[in-house]
C-alpha cells in the first residue's frame, strides 16, 4: 500500500489547476476564432494574464529576498569573518552594491561603475576567456591526439585568428564568418530547442502531477 499525503494532494491539485487554467486562457487569446464562443472564453485569457502578473511579482520579491540575504551574510561576515580576506571580500561586496544603488539612483541615465569598470572588467575576463581555450584545446591534445579534438582546436584557432582586424587576415575573417553565420548558429539553436523542449516536459510533468517538488517525501513509503 501507498501512504499519501494530504498536503502533497493539494499542492499538487492547485498547481494542476492554475497550470491548466493559464495554458488554456494563454492559447485562448482574445477569444476571436472561436466564434460565438469566444466572449465566454475571453476571460480565461484575463485570468492567465493575472496569474503570469502575480507570478512575476512573486519572483521580484524572491530577488529583493535574494539581495537581502547576501547582504546581511556578508555583512556578519565583515564583523565576524574567520580571516581576513572573507572580510575584505565581504566589505568590498557590501560597499560595491550601495556605491553602485547611489550612483544609478542619482545619474540613472550616466552609470561610470558600469560603462568604465564593469564594461572593462568584462572584456578582459573575455580575453582570458580566450587564451583558457587555446591552453586547454592543448593540454586536451596532450591526453590524446583525435579527430574531434583536431577539429576544435583548428575551428577556436581560425575564430581567434579571424577576429583580429588586419587585412592580411581575411581569409581567415571570411571563413570565421561562415563559422558564425551556419555552424555556430545552427549549434545555438539546436541547444535553445533543447532548453525548449526541456522546459516543455518539465511543465507538462507538474501539470500531471508527476514532479514531486512539493515536499511529498512519503508518497512511495511502503506501510509494513
Amino acid at each position: 500500500m501507498m501512504r499519501v499525503r494530504l498536503g502533497f494532494v493539494l499542492y499538487t491539485t492547485i498547481v494542476i489547476a492554475f497550470g491548466m487554467l493559464t495554458l488554456v486562457g494563454l492559447l485562448v487569446g482574445d477569444g476571436s476564432a472561436f466564434g460565438e464562443f469566444g466572449p465566454l472564453l475571453a476571460p480565461l485569457n484575463a485570468l492567465a494574464r493575472l496569474f503570469i502578473q502575480l507570478v512575476v511579482i512573486v519572483i521580484a520579491f524572491t530577488l529583493m529576498i535574494g539581495i537581502f540575504n547576501l547582504l546581511s551574510v556578508n555583512a556578519v561576515r565583515v564583523v565576524r569573518g574567520a580571516t581576513m580576506g572573507a572580510r575584505v571580500n565581504s566589505l568590498v561586496l557590501v560597499v560595491s552594491f550601495f556605491l553602485g544603488l547611489v550612483v544609478y539612483l542619482e545619474s540613472p541615465e550616466q552609470n561610470f561603475l558600469l560603462e568604465d569598470v564593469q564594461v572593462q572588467i568584462e572584456s578582459a575576463l573575455a580575453a582570458l576567456i580566450c587564451f583558457a581555450l587555446v591552453y586547454g584545446a592543448f593540454r586536451l591534445l596532450r591526453t590524446g591526439i583525435t579527430w574531434g579534438r583536431l577539429v576544435f582546436l583548428a575551428g577556436m584557432l581560425i575564430i581567434l585568428i579571424g577576429a583580429v582586424p588586419l587585412q592580411q587576415l581575411e581569409p581567415f575573417q571570411q571563413v570565421t564568418d561562415w563559422l558564425m553565420a551556419i555552424p555556430l548558429s545552427a549549434g545555438a539553436r539546436g541547444i535553445l530547442l533543447g532548453i525548449a523542449l526541456a522546459t516543455l516536459v518539465t511543465g507538462v510533468r507538474v501539470m500531471i502531477g508527476q514532479d514531486r517538488t512539493y515536499g511529498d517525501t512519503t508518497a512511495d513509503v511502503p506501510q509494513s
